[in-house]
């Protein structure tokens, strides 16, 4: 009678089996815990602006309008959103808001999520087109919401700036998250992600969830970054 090879022998394939899933569960388990074990993330969503004074250019120069004592040839208001979208607190982050030359921000509000228990706001600088804020401590998820009103804007432009020491910073506009989520649902379908859901339909493929959520987080980032 022949031997059998030992490789045939179903007792020992099987165990070969769950050593080789044991390890590239372990490989795989490795890899996701690197790439998403501390994110350190801050992003600023902008809302469209809203002008609050517009009059036709007929009456434009016979009118003389005050908001907040200035004198105001336009009013703005600017809605903006910081929250930390990552799982990891961050300190000390600036929020830096710059509009056009022209303009001056008269006032602004802020409110935070949750109410209690929120790290100090501090203001660094408050001068015409220019306003320095600095969050003291952004937990996980941790959300603030500021309202700023300025006058005699010529455009409708703001730019922010939130660098930080090993923090990630991502500020955008409401728009432009919205293209860049339409824009990666309306591309032909990734062939990487139609495999890894195949697999997740499988018993043991509970794993590969994780490498889709890096995926679609990567190509987010990337569309974001054409659509600023």
């Amino acid at each position: 009678m022949q031997q059998m090879n030992w490789y045939e022998n179903p007792t020992i394939a099987a165990i070969m089996g769950a050593v080789v899933g044991a390890v590239i569960t372990t490989a795989v388990s490795i890899f996701i815990w690197k790439k998403t074990s501390r994110i350190r993330r801050v992003d600023c969503v902008i809302n469209d602006a809203s002008s609050l004074l517009t009059f036709s250019d007929a009456i434009r120069s016979e009118l003389e309008v005050k908001y907040s004592g200035e004198q105001a040839t336009s009013v703005f208001l600017f809605n903006l959103e910081v929250f930390n979208s990552g799982n990891q607190a961050v300190g000390n982050q600036p929020i830096l808001i710059r509009l056009d030359n022209t303009a001056k921000i008269v006032g602004y509000s802020l409110k935070t999520e949750p109410e209690v228990g929120f790290g100090k706001i501090h203001e660094l600088q408050h001068q015409h087109s220019e306003l320095d804020l600095t969050i003291e401590l952004l937990n996980p998820g941790d959300r603030v919401y500021l309202e700023l009103i300025s006058v005699n804007n010529a455009s409708d432009l703001i730019d922010v700036y939130m660098k930080n020491a090993n923090v990630i910073c991502r500020s955008y506009t409401r728009k432009a998250a919205e293209s860049a989520i339409l824009g990666v649902l309306n591309k032909q379908i990734d062939p990487t992600l139609v495999s890894l859901a195949m697999i997740g339909s499988l018993p043991f493929g509970g794993f590969v969830a994780p490498f889709m959520a890096i995926i679609l987080e990567q190509k987010f980032e990337k569309a974001l970054r054409q659509r600023k």
